[in-house]
């Protein structure tokens, strides 16, 4: 999986939450000021269910990116001091805006957008994660309420939030994302091309058996024990059926078809070169054999710090 792609989505996703908290600050004219921590809110439940869900980063980098053009395009489209995302983000139309934006509020407004995208992206999403969207989505409402939003405000709001969710959610389906759900990929065979052959086990929390609670002993460190269950655990450990939001299986290719998905920003993927790895040569005196030999005598004599930091950047599922 070509790492700066899955950065560049990582970037834009980032760039547009930060756009949407700096502007939480402006506030709107007519309606109790717009609620700072409301995108920080969001984000953090956002986190919180790729942890559960056990995502892996394209397919949690992509889930980010639409919601955060959600809450983005929510504010913006009460408050006429945003820039419009139109002609900035790939194939974006033009969304839904206030035609008096003292008569709605902005808060409800993005917010109405962001479940309304959240429900399509995490429509196979665990009851545990969909149930934290909602309680979030209500709470922020009802707390608008209580500042003095009143209840036409609110419903105007909302209405004009779903139309918004409703039109990032038709932009979000022409991306290519389904079309590479399910496409098999047959791993590259012969010397000098690497595939991953680890059993699934060797990552997992704990080995479940798809059509029972049966645990596999063939890793025991990976053994469910007395004292250490949990309904987290459980829910981290059992096998995903869902093919819009696949847990990320680290024993196989991660996303190989994903260059083929339109990128938010960027007009190809080109604009990010990435150059030819290192040729392989099994001769002892080439890069290629001195890179392998130093990852060996590494991992032959690793320190406490070393193992430390690798057990760190581990990136386990649902762990870190």
């Amino acid at each position: 999986m070509n790492r700066t792609r899955i950065f560049a989505n990582v970037r834009t996703a980032a760039l547009l939450g930060v756009a949407a908290e700096v502007g939480l600050f402006s506030g709107c004219q007519g309606v109790p000021d717009t609620r700072p921590d409301m995108v920080s809110a969001w984000v953090r439940t956002w986190y919180g269910a790729i942890r559960v869900e056990r995502l892996s980063p394209p397919v949690a980098s992509r889930a980010i990116g639409i919601a955060a053009t959600a809450l983005y395009a929510g504010l913006s489209a009460v408050d006429t001091t945003f820039r419009p995302l139109q002609g900035t983000l790939n194939a974006l139309p033009a969304l839904p805006r206030a035609e008096r934006p003292s008569e709605h509020d902005a808060t409800i407004v993005a917010n109405a957008a962001e479940r309304t995208v959240l429900d399509s992206l995490w429509v196979e999403g665990l009851p545990t994660t969909r149930a934290a969207f909602r309680r979030l989505a209500d709470s922020l409402v009802t707390d608008r309420i209580s500042r003095g939003v009143t209840t036409a405000v609110s419903a105007r709001s909302d209405s004009l939030g779903q139309h918004i969710g409703q039109a990032i959610v038709a932009w979000s389906r022409t991306d290519g994302f389904a079309q590479t759900r399910g496409r098999p990929y047959p791993p590259p065979e012969g010397r000098g091309v690497w595939y991953n052959d680890a059993p699934a086990n060797t990552y997992a929390t704990q080995n479940l058996s798809g059509a029972s609670e049966y645990i596999a002993l063939d890793n025991p460190s990976n053994q469910q024990r007395a004292g250490n269950t949990s309904d987290r655990g459980l829910i981290l450990s059992h096998p995903k059926t869902s093919s819009m939001l696949p847990a990320a299986n680290m024993a196989g290719a991660t996303e190989p078809y994903w260059r083929e998905i339109r990128p938010f920003v960027l007009k190809s993927w080109e604009q990010c070169p990435v150059s030819d790895p290192m040729t392989y040569e099994e001769d002892s005196t080439t890069a290629m054999h001195k890179d392998a030999r130093f990852v060996l005598d590494a991992q032959a004599h690793l320190t406490d710090e070393q193992r430390t930091i690798a057990l760190y950047w581990a990136d386990n599922a649902g762990e870190t």
